[in-house]
C-alpha cells in the first residue's frame, strides 16, 4: 500500500472536461457510499471549481475502482486517462500539500483551495474513510499552507479566483479608456462563497453600483447588507444584464444561468459588457460571446490572464516548496516510523501471549475451572503491564535521535524467538534527502514451510529456542502456581 493523489484539475483537463466531474456535496456523499476498498485504505475526495481529485492510501486496485465510480457519476464510459493526472508515493504526498498551500491553484497562492480542502476532509471523516495516516497528511497539509501564508509572500495581492476576475475585469475597463471600475455598473450572480469574494473584492474599487441576484433571495439580501449592495430577483436578472457593464458570475448551478437567446440587447451601452463566469460547470452559454453587446470570458481564459500575476509572485515559490519539502520530510519519516514500529509491538507482543498461553497452559492440570479463569486474567495483567512503559516510550522515541532501522532489529533479537523470521525483517535505509523513502518497503524472508512470511512464527513450538524472557516468564508462571496451591490463597 502507498499514497496515490489522481483526478481532474485545471492544469490537466480543459473546463469542458472538468466541469463533467465537477460533484456536488450529494454527489460526494453518493460516492463515498459507493466505494468498496481495501479494509486499510483511506481516501480524502476533492471536489471544487478547478479540480476533482482523490487522495488515497491503498493500493492500485483501490485507484482503478474509485476511478470507475468517478467516471460513471460524470455519465463517462472509461475514465478519461488523457485528460487526468496521478502520482503516488512522496510525489503524492508533495501534491496533497502544494493543493492546500495555493500552489497548484489558478491564482497561484489561492486563499480559497484551503478552505475547501478542510471541508472535503471533514466530508472524509463523516463517511470514516479518514484513519491515522490520512488524518496525518491532512493536517500536514494545513500546517503547509498556514505557514506559506505567513511566511512567504505567496498569497499577496489577488488571492483567489473571484479576486482576479474583478481585477481582470479593471483591465478590460482599461483597454477601452476607462481608468478603473469606478464608473462602471457592476452584475453578480451567486450569494455563495465565490460571490461573496467576489463582493468583497469589489469593495476596493468602489464601482459605481453593485447589483446582486442570487435564487435564493434571502442569501442575497444579507450578503447584500454587508457590502452596501442592491438585490434583484432572480427572475430580474435578464434585466440587470442590460444595465451591466461588467457581470461575474458565480452561482453553484449545473447549467448556464445566461443564455444567448434571453440576453437583451444594449442599444444605449458603447461597449459590450464582460461577462466573467468563474462558475465550473460553467454558467454562461458560449453563444452568448458571439452576441455583439457581450464579452465572455471563462476560467480557460481566467487562467490564461493570471499568468502576469502568477509572474509576479514566482519570485515566492522557491520558499514555499522549501516549506512543503521539510515537512514532506517530516511525514514521510513519521510514516516510515509508524511502518517499521508496528510491526515489530506486534511481534512482541505476540511472542510474550505466546509464553503467557504456553505457561499457563503448562500448569493447566493444577489449576481448577475457576482458578483458571482468574489465573488468565492475572497473566495477561501482568503481561500487559511489563509492557506498557517500553512500548509507549518506544513509539515516542524521535528516529533522527538515534540509529533506529537497527534499533528495531535489536528489538526483535532481544523479544522474540529465534526461529521468528520476522527478527530477519530487512528494513529501509535512510534516502539522501535524510528521510526514508516509502518505495522502500519493509521486506520479510520467506519461510521454507510455505507460511505467510508476515506472520509471525509460532511461540508454542516446543522445540523452538527461548526468547531471554521467556525463562523468567516460566519462572513467575511457577510461582503463581505453587500460590495458588497454598492452603493460605
Amino acid at each position: 500500500m502507498t499514497f496515490y493523489a489522481f483526478g481532474i484539475n485545471h492544469s490537466s483537463s480543459a473546463v469542458a472536461v472538468a466541469e463533467a466531474f465537477r460533484a456536488s456535496p450529494a454527489d460526494q456523499d453518493r460516492m463515498y457510499e459507493r466505494f468498496d476498498l481495501s479494509s486499510d485504505a483511506e481516501v480524502v475526495l476533492l471536489s471544487t471549481c478547478n479540480r476533482t481529485e482523490v487522495y488515497l492510501y491503498g493500493r492500485f486496485r483501490d485507484c482503478m475502482h474509485i476511478q470507475h465510480v468517478l467516471a460513471e457519476a460524470a455519465g463517462r464510459d472509461s475514465w478519461p486517462s488523457g485528460d487526468a493526472f496521478m502520482v503516488q508515493d512522496e510525489a503524492a504526498i508533495r501534491h496533497v500539500l502544494h493543493v492546500a498551500s495555493g500552489l497548484q491553484s489558478v491564482v497561484l497562492g489561492d486563499a480559497q483551495i484551503l478552505s475547501q480542502m478542510k471541508e472535503a476532509y471533514q466530508r472524509a471523516i463523516d463517511h470514516d474513510s479518514v484513519h491515522s495516516l490520512m488524518h496525518r497528511l491532512m493536517h500536514t497539509a494545513f500546517r503547509a499552507a498556514k505557514r506559506v501564508v505567513h511566511e512567504t509572500e505567496l498569497a499577496s495581492g489577488s488571492a483567489s479566483i473571484s479576486t482576479a476576475a474583478v481585477a481582470m475585469a479593471e483591465s478590460f475597463c482599461a483597454q477601452y479608456g476607462f481608468s478603473d471600475l469606478e464608473s462602471q455598473h457592476v452584475l453578480v450572480l451567486g450569494a455563495g462563497k465565490m460571490g461573496a469574494l467576489a463582493l468583497h473584492a469589489l469593495t476596493n474599487y468602489a464601482p459605481e453600483s453593485v447589483v446582486l441576484s442570487n435564487r435564493t433571495h434571502e442569501s442575497a439580501q444579507s450578503l447584500a447588507a454587508e457590502h452596501d449592495a442592491t438585490v434583484v430577483d432572480w427572475s430580474g436578472r435578464y434585466d440587470a444584464l442590460q444595465e451591466a457593464d461588467v457581470v461575474i458570475v458565480a452561482t453553484g448551478a449545473p447549467d448556464p444561468v445566461l443564455a444567448s437567446d434571453d440576453a437583451p440587447a444594449r442599444p444605449y451601452k458603447p461597449l459590450p459588457a464582460l461577462v466573467v463566469d468563474v462558475a465550473v460547470p460553467r454558467n454562461v452559454a458560449p453563444t452568448l460571446n458571439d452576441h455583439p453587446d457581450y464579452t465572455v470570458r471563462d476560467m480557460d481564459a481566467l487562467e490564461a490572464w493570471t499568468a502576469e500575476v502568477h509572474a509576479q509572485r514566482r519570485s515566492e515559490v522557491p520558499d514555499a516548496e522549501a516549506i512543503c519539502e521539510e515537512l514532506l520530510s517530516d511525514f514521510v519519516t513519521w510514516v516510515f516510523h509508524q511502518q517499521a514500529l508496528q510491526p515489530a509491538i506486534q511481534a512482541i507482543r505476540h511472542t510474550f501471549e505466546g509464553i503467557r498461553a504456553k505457561e499457563v497452559e503448562r500448569h493447566a492440570h493444577r489449576i481448577d475451572s475457576m482458578d483458571r479463569e482468574e489465573v488468565e486474567r492475572l497473566t495477561q495483567s501482568i503481561m500487559q503491564k511489563l509492557l506498557a512503559v517500553p512500548i509507549v516510550r518506544l513509539k515516542n522515541v524521535d528516529p533522527d535521535s538515534i540509529d533506529f532501522v537497527h534499533g528495531i532489529k535489536l528489538l526483535h533479537a532481544l523479544f522474540t524467538r529465534a526461529d521468528d523470521h520476522e527478527a530477519d525483517e530487512i528494513l529501509p535505509e535512510r534516502s539522501a534527502g535524510g528521510h526514508p523513502s516509502l518505495s522502500d518497503r519493509p521486506r520479510h524472508a520467506s519461510r521454507a514451510n510455505g507460511e505467510d512470511p508476515t506472520e509471525p512464527a509460532s511461540a508454542t513450538d516446543e522445540a523452538a529456542p527461548r526468547c531471554p524472557y521467556e525463562a523468567a516468564m516460566s519462572d513467575a508462571a511457577d510461582e503463581i502456581s505453587a500460590l495458588l496451591r497454598s492452603p493460605h490463597s
